[in-house]
C-alpha cells in the first residue's frame, strides 16, 4: 500500500464514522444542537478529470449536485477538469457555463483564427494562405511544437476570468481551486494553486503535439493528464474529507483495440495515467463515470450532448447527494459561495513589456494606447490585443493583471514572430495548371523595419515576385519597396493581325511603389514600374510572327480597402480597389523566322507610341443575414484609352473565370479564364452562399456586363453568366467545383456551359 493509500484509508474510516453519525443524526426528528455540541461539517470536494470535449459532461455532473442541494468546498481540475473546474470556482453556474461553451466559437479558438480584418493590410495574403508556415533559422527551419499556439483560447480565457484578474491565491477564489500540469523537463506534477488563473488553466490543457506547451523561465509545460489526469491526492491535501468525482477519460483500451497499431499506440501512451487514474479512483467516495463511447476528444460539435451524458449518469445518484447535502447541512451550515463581482474596468498603475526582442516597447505601448490610470474594460483591452497581434510582428499576444503590493499592473506579454517564414502549399486550376506555392517572408534582415518577401508559383505556367519593403516610420505606416515580378501565362483567345489564337504571355515588371497606410484595412500606393511584356503564338502564324516584345513605362496610383472576416468563404466585409495609371510605350520589337525588328518613337510601324491611360474600379459586399447564409454584391468598371494595332490587346483587361488570375484578370462567370479581352467595361455581380455543412458551401453567383471589345470603335457587347457549385474549405485550401452557363453572341470556340475547379490556395 502506498503511503498515500495509507493516510487516505485512516481518513476514510473516521469519515465513514462520522457519515454514520450524520446519518443516524438525520433520522431522528430531535432539534439541531448548537454548532459547539455538535461534530465539525467536513469538507467536500470535487475532483474533475481530464477528456477534453468529452470534458463537458463534467457540466451536467454539476448540475445535478446544484440541483440536490450540494455544492463542493474545493475543487481541483486536470485538463478539460481544470476549465470547468475554474469556471465554477471562481463563480459561474453549471447552466452559465454550458452557455458559455454554447456561445464561444470553439472551432475558431482551436485554429488559432482571427478575422482578416484585424489582420494588418500588407500581411492579409499571407494570414491563412498556406498549408504550412514554417520558422526559419540560422540552422534549420524549425517544426513547431504544436498545433494551436493558443492566441485565440488564451484571448477566450482572458475574458471568462476577467473577474478573478486581480486575484493570485487560488483559495481565496470563491471555491477553493487548484489544476495541474507536467513538466516535460522535469517529467514532474506541477500543481498551480497561485499565479494568474487563465496561464495555469492554459498549462493545463496544453495537449501535447496540438497545443504548443507554455514555457516559464525554468519549466516547459503541458496536459496535466500526461502523468495525472484526475487529481484527488491533492483534493485532500486542500482539506476534502469526502470526495465527489467526475470522470470521463481514457479507461484503457479493449483486447480488441489492441489488434491495432493505433490502439497498441494508445494504450502504451497511456500506461502511466491509466494506473494513477486507477489509484486515484480508489482514493474517492462517489465516482460518476458516464458513458462516452461515441464522443471523441475533439467533439466540440457535440456540446448538448456530452453535457447530457454527464446529466444523465449523475441522476443515478441523486438521491445519494440529497442525502449527504442533508447530513451535511446537520451538522452546520454551508459556506456560502459568492460569485466575483462583475469588474467592468480595471486601472493600472503600471504597464511593461516583455517577451520582445525585435520589437521596441515604444512601438508596442504605441499600438496599445492605453495609459496608467485610465479605465479599461476587457472588450476594449481585447481589441486593443487583437489589434498587436494583427500587425504580424508576433505568433502570439496576451495580456496579464497582476496584482501589486497595492497596485494592478497590466502586462503584456509577446511571442515575437522569427525573422523567416516559409509558406508553402498547393494549386491547381485549368488556367495556371497545377503547381506548387511557396513563399518566404523575412524581416528585419539588413535593416529595421523591413520586410523582404520572396513568392513563386512553380509549375507549367509560373508567377514570381521579390520585394524588399522598407518602413520609414515606427508604425510601419509608411513605406518604400522595389520589387520585381514575372509571370508565365497561356492567354485562350489574342488577335493577331488577320488570326485569332492561344498566346503563352511573359512579362517582366520592375518598379518602386511608395505606400502609405491610412488604417489596418485601407492602403495607398504610387507606383513606378519598368514593364516587358512577351506575347508568343502558341499556334503557326500565317504572318510569320514568332514573338511580340513591347516595353512601357507605367505610373499608377491605387487606393485599397478590405474588411473581410475571412479570405475564403467570407460571411461579412468589403472588398474595394479604386486605381488609375498612364503608361507610354518606349520599345516594339517584331521577331519573324527571320530575323528581328525593334522599332522606337518616331519609326514608322504598326505600333503605337502614343501614352495612353486606364482607369478601374471594383467593389464587392458580403453580409449574413443568418449564420449559414451569405449575400454578396459586387459591380467592376474599365475604362483604357488606346491600344496597337499588332495584336490589340496587349495592355488591356481579360474577362472570364471565377477568380483573377493575373492583375489584369477581370473575373466573369460563364467564361474561361482570360477568354475575353476588353477595354471598356461595366458590369454588376450578385451571389448567395449556403454553408450546407461545416466548410461545406453550395455557391450561386451571377453576372452581367456591357463591354467593349478592342476591336470595337464604337457601341458595345452585352453578355452575362450564371453558376451553381460547391466549395469546400480543406486542410489543402479552399476546394471549388461547378458549371456555370454564360451568354456572348460573339462567343468563339468554346461551348456556353462550362465547368470550373480550382483546389488549393493561390499564388
Amino acid at each position: 500500500m502506498t503511503c498515500s493509500l495509507y493516510i487516505w484509508s485512516i481518513r476514510k474510516a473516521g469519515n465513514l464514522l462520522i457519515l454514520l453519525l450524520i446519518m443516524s443524526n438525520t433520522a431522528m426528528t430531535q432539534p439541531r444542537q448548537h454548532p459547539q455540541d455538535t461534530l465539525s461539517r467536513p469538507k467536500l470536494g470535487l475532483a474533475l478529470s481530464g477528456g477534453g470535449a468529452k470534458g463537458l459532461a463534467h457540466i451536467g455532473v454539476i448540475k445535478v449536485m446544484e440541483e440536490a442541494g450540494l455544492k463542493p468546498d474545493y475543487i481541483t481540475g486536470v485538463s478539460m477538469g481544470s476549465l470547468v473546474g475554474g469556471f465554477y470556482a471562481v463563480g459561474y453556474s453549471a447552466d452559465s457555463i454550458a452557455t458559455i461553451f454554447r456561445t464561444y466559437n470553439l472551432e475558431a479558438a482551436l485554429s488559432d483564427r482571427i478575422p482578416e480584418n484585424k489582420v494588418i493590410f500588407p500581411e492579409k495574403r499571407h494570414y491563412r494562405n498556406s498549408i504550412i508556415s514554417l520558422p526559419v533559422t540560422r540552422n534549420a527551419i524549425k517544426i513547431p511544437a504544436g498545433l494551436i499556439i493558443g492566441q485565440q483560447i488564451e484571448s477566450g480565457l482572458n475574458h471568462y476570468f476577467w473577474p478573478a484578474a486581480g486575484i493570485s491565491d487560488f483559495a481565496e477564489l470563491p471555491v477553493p481551486y487548484l489544476c495541474l500540469a507536467t513538466d516535460m523537463i522535469t517529467n514532474k506534477k506541477v500543481i498551480f494553486t497561485h499565479g494568474y488563473l487563465p496561464d495555469a488553466i492554459r498549462a493545463s490543457i496544453a495537449i501535447p503535439t496540438v497545443f504548443t506547451p507554455v514555457k516559464t523561465d525554468t519549466a516547459v509545460l503541458v496536459d496535466g493528464g500526461v502523468l495525472r489526469n484526475y487529481a484527488v491526492t491533492e483534493l485532500r491535501d486542500m482539506g476534502a474529507d469526502i470526495v465527489i468525482g467526475s470522470y470521463v477519460s481514457y479507461r484503457g483500451a479493449s483486447e480488441k483495440d489492441l489488434e491495432s497499431v493505433y490502439g497498441i499506440i494508445k494504450q502504451v501512451g497511456f500506461l502511466t495515467s491509466l494506473a494513477d487514474s486507477e489509484e486515484q479512483k480508489g482514493l474517492t467516495d462517489i465516482l460518476v463515470e458516464p458513458d462516452m463511447k461515441g464522443f471523441s476528444t475533439m467533439s466540440f460539435r457535440n456540446i448538448d450532448s456530452i453535457i447530457d451524458r454527464g446529466y444523465r449518469k449523475a441522476l443515478e445518484y441523486k438521491d445519494r447527494f440529497i442525502r449527504l447535502a442533508d447530513s451535511l447541512d446537520a451538522l452546520g451550515p454551508a459556506k456560502q459561495v459568492t460569485p466575483l463581482p462583475d469588474v467592468r474596468y480595471y486601472a493600472f498603475d503600471s504597464i511593461r513589456v516583455t517577451g520582445n526582442s525585435l520589437i521596441s516597447d515604444a512601438q508596442i505601448l504605441g499600438v496599445l494606447d492605453i495609459v496608467p490610470g485610465q479605465k479599461v474594460d476587457r472588450d476594449f483591452l481585447a481589441e486593443r490585443v487583437e489589434l498587436l497581434y494583427g500587425k504580424a510582428w508576433f505568433e502570439k499576444v496576451k495580456y496579464r493583471i497582476l496584482p501589486g503590493s497595492e497596485s494592478l499592473i497590466l502586462e503584456i506579454d509577446c511571442l515575437e514572430r522569427p525573422q523567416a517564414i516559409l509558406y508553402g502549399s498547393l494549386h491547381y486550376d485549368p488556367a495556371i495548371s497545377f503547381g506548387v506555392v511557396l513563399s518566404l517572408s523575412v524581416r528585419d534582415l539588413i535593416t529595421p523595419r523591413s520586410v523582404i518577401n520572396v513568392e513563386s508559383f512553380i509549375g507549367q505556367y509560373y508567377r514570381f515576385r521579390f520585394s524588399a519593403m522598407q518602413y520609414i516610420d515606427w508604425g510601419q505606416k509608411f513605406g518604400a519597396e522595389p520589387f520585381f515580378y514575372s509571370d508565365y501565362t497561356r492567354l485562350p483567345l489574342v488577335p493577331l493581325k488577320e488570326e485569332t489564337g492561344p498566346m503563352i504571355s511573359q512579362n517582366f515588371i520592375t518598379g518602386l511603389i511608395l505606400s502609405k497606410r491610412l488604417s489596418l484595412n485601407h492602403l495607398m500606393n504610387l507606383t513606378a514600374t519598368y514593364e516587358t511584356q512577351h506575347l508568343v503564338p502558341d499556334y503557326i502564324v500565317a504572318s510569320g510572327i514568332d514573338k511580340l516584345s513591347y516595353e512601357y513605362l507605367k505610373l499608377a496610383y491605387s487606393y485599397q480597402a478590405n474588411t473581410l472576416d475571412y479570405k475564403h468563404f467570407p460571411d461579412n466585409g468589403v472588398n474595394y480597389c479604386l486605381s488609375a495609371s498612364t503608361s507610354k510605350l518606349i520599345r516594339g520589337t517584331i521577331k519573324t523566322d527571320t530575323g528581328k525588328d525593334v522599332y522606337l518613337p518616331g519609326d514608322e510601324s504598326d505600333f503605337s507610341f502614343e501614352r495612353f491611360f486606364d482607369a478601374r474600379a471594383w467593389f464587392r459586399s458580403y453580409t449574413s443575414p443568418s449564420d449559414k447564409i451569405t449575400l454578396n454584391f459586387g459591380w467592376e468598371l474599365l475604362l483604357v484609352t488606346a491600344a496597337d494595332s499588332i495584336t490589340t490587346n496587349n495592355n488591356f483587361c481579360y474577362l472570364g473565370g471565377i477568380e483573377a488570375v493575373t492583375e489584369r484578370s477581370i473575373t466573369g462567370i460563364g467564361f474561361h479564364p482570360n477568354q475575353i479581352p476588353v477595354k471598356a467595361l461595366a458590369g454588376v455581380r450578385i451571389g448567395a452562399d449556403l454553408e450546407i455543412a461545416t466548410d461545406l458551401h453550395l455557391s450561386l453567383e451571377g453576372d452581367i456586363f456591357g463591354i467593349q471589345e478592342p476591336d470595337r470603335l464604337n457601341g458595345a457587347s452585352i453578355l452575362g453568366g450564371y453558376s451553381i457549385g460547391l466549395g469546400y474549405l480543406s486542410i489543402a485550401g479552399p476546394i471549388r467545383v461547378g458549371v456555370m452557363h454564360g451568354i456572348y453572341n460573339r462567343e468563339l470556340l468554346y461551348k456556353p456551359v462550362k465547368g470550373y475547379v480550382s483546389i488549393g490556395f493561390t499564388f
